[in-house]
């Protein structure tokens, strides 16, 4: 999927939240980080083994990351796979680490950290499904798998696995089967 459709269906997760309405979801903060993202992402994969134009780029695409990290608090490495139909609901920090994935149509809030982690020994870092919403103030971290249709609350810590379809709350997580993301996705 090309990048041009890529930002196409995150604009489109915008129109179906009913928040805002063209130039407003142009202009709105989360939207714009992904864009930048997405053609940063694109530009930096297509030049990066080209000798000297590969490695000035390196250096821009750093720069670009760093401003979209102090301007509008979202960090998003080239490296992270982020699939279509991404939707930020409110301006606030999120970092995510660039060994992550992310599937399609998913859902972040403010405040969430996603990264490397150590669980049982074992180290790495999260591989989220699709239809996954995330509540404000979640961490995620570990080796773990989060499966489709999983909504995880506010302040949430999550570092297991969460089977699909299941609501995981609190900040020592539990699941809760049978009820997931399909209430908060708009799509």
């Amino acid at each position: 999927m090309g990048v041009i459709s890529l930002i196409k269906a995150d604009f489109n997760r915008y129109v179906a939240t009913g928040g805002a309405k063209g130039i407003k979801i142009l202009l709105n903060p989360g939207f714009l980080a992904v864009a930048i993202f997405r053609i940063n992402r694109k530009i930096y994969f297509t030049f990066r083994k080209v000798p000297i134009i590969g490695y000035l780029y390196a250096i821009i695409s750093f720069i670009i990351l760093k401003l979209n990290q102090i301007i509008l608090g979202i960090s998003f490495p080239e490296s992270f796979v982020l699939g279509k139909g991404l939707y930020i609901s409110h301006l606030g920090t999120i970092i995510v680490n660039g060994n992550c994935s992310m599937g399609e149509n998913c859902n972040l809030a403010p405040m969430v950290v996603i990264g490397w982690g150590r669980v049982n020994g074992k180290e790495g870092y999260p591989q989220i499904g699709n239809r996954v919403w995330i509540g404000p103030g979640a961490k995620i971290f570990g080796p773990i798998i989060i499966e489709d249709d999983v909504a995880i609350g506010a302040n949430a810590v999550v570092n297991f696995d969460v089977p699909k379809n299941s609501t995981v709350v609190g900040s020592s997580a539990r699941i809760i089967p049978n009820k997931g993301s399909s209430e908060y996705i708009s799509f």
